[in-house]
């Protein structure tokens, strides 16, 4: 029964008093404004204007249609801007899979850039190990991947697939500056000092496949042999970073990360290398076509 069209008349004709201006509104003809304002009342079959003085008077009905008429075309036109930042990819859903340390090396930078370009676009961040990732990723429950280049091959189908690098960053060995005796701390000046302190402290180490021990530091891969692991495995490096700045773990993670907590004296970062480095990743597939908004998100952190 409602169009949209016949409503935008209606409320110019009800605003307006009389069809001439109306139709200069809207920019129509007046014979166009008069037969769309006969037909809504032949459909309604009820009398919307008195037509016996020189202006309309809208009748009692009018009145209360006009104020529907308001809300609906107010809701209409969020809706007409809701499609047009959707469109424009300024509004939507993201979804990335990713490793251990991508919710924490991303969010901050995503957010922000979002932030920038006042733009509502929702990340929906899951991290997981590779093999799950990239089934999520085939059954399109990702928009894309990002995760440590080093990992085994898992995607079926590297032609489907576009691989684009990201960044790399070395990992540091992080432990809570209350565990430390001031800056002149032997652990923050020498090497040995440091290894025999982290050998005897609890550590926190994200969940990463197996294989990734074998890129670590010698001494490191020992290190963890002679403690037959360590104390806390936790899903995310952030998670393991909330236990360093509660004291009570050493944990691992890219200096990037901490670099406010070592300048407010929270966190600090042990003279050691132990052979870590993330070489991030962003995995898409070119049989399934981003979103307007994921692919903004895609350009951002890639271009």
């Amino acid at each position: 029964m409602w169009q949209i069209q016949q409503l935008e008349q209606f409320r110019a004709i009800y605003e307006q008093g009389s069809l001439s201006d109306a139709a200069r509104i809207l920019g129509l003809s007046q014979p166009a404004i008069s037969r769309g304002l006969q037909k809504l009342e032949q459909n309604l079959d009820i009398m919307l204007f008195q037509r016996h003085t020189r202006r309309l008077q809208p009748t009692e009905f009018a009145h209360a249609l006009y104020q529907q008429t308001r809300e609906v075309l107010h809701k209409t036109a969020g809706l007409d801007h809701l499609l047009e930042r959707f469109r424009a990819g300024r509004e939507g859903m993201v979804r990335i899979g990713g490793g251990p340390f991508v919710p924490d090396l991303l969010s901050s930078h995503l957010s922000s850039c979002i932030e920038r370009d006042d733009l509502r676009i929702r990340l929906d961040l899951h991290t997981d190990h590779i093999e799950a990732l990239c089934e999520g990723l085939y059954a399109y429950r990702y928009d894309f991947l990002i995760y440590d280049r080093r990992h085994e091959p898992v995607f079926p189908d590297d032609d489907d697939l576009v691989d684009q690098p990201l960044f790399e960053l070395p990992l540091k060995i992080i432990a809570p500056t209350s565990w430390l005796e001031g800056p002149d701390d032997p652990a923050l000046l020498d090497e040995d000092a440091a290894r025999r302190f982290a050998s005897q402290h609890p550590w926190a180490m994200p969940r990463v496949a197996p294989h990734y021990a074998k890129l670590t530091a010698p001494w490191f891969r020992d290190m963890l042999l002679a403690r037959r692991g360590v104390e806390f495995v936790m899903p995310t490096i952030g998670t393991c970073l909330a236990l360093c700045r509660a004291g009570r773990a050493l944990t691992v993670a890219p200096q990037a990360l901490v670099e406010h907590d070592v300048a407010n004296g929270q966190l600090a970062v042990l003279p050691l290398d132990m052979g870590g480095m993330v070489h991030a990743h962003a995995y898409r597939l070119r049989s399934h076509p981003l979103s307007e908004a994921a692919m903004r998100v895609w350009q951002m952190l890639t271009g």
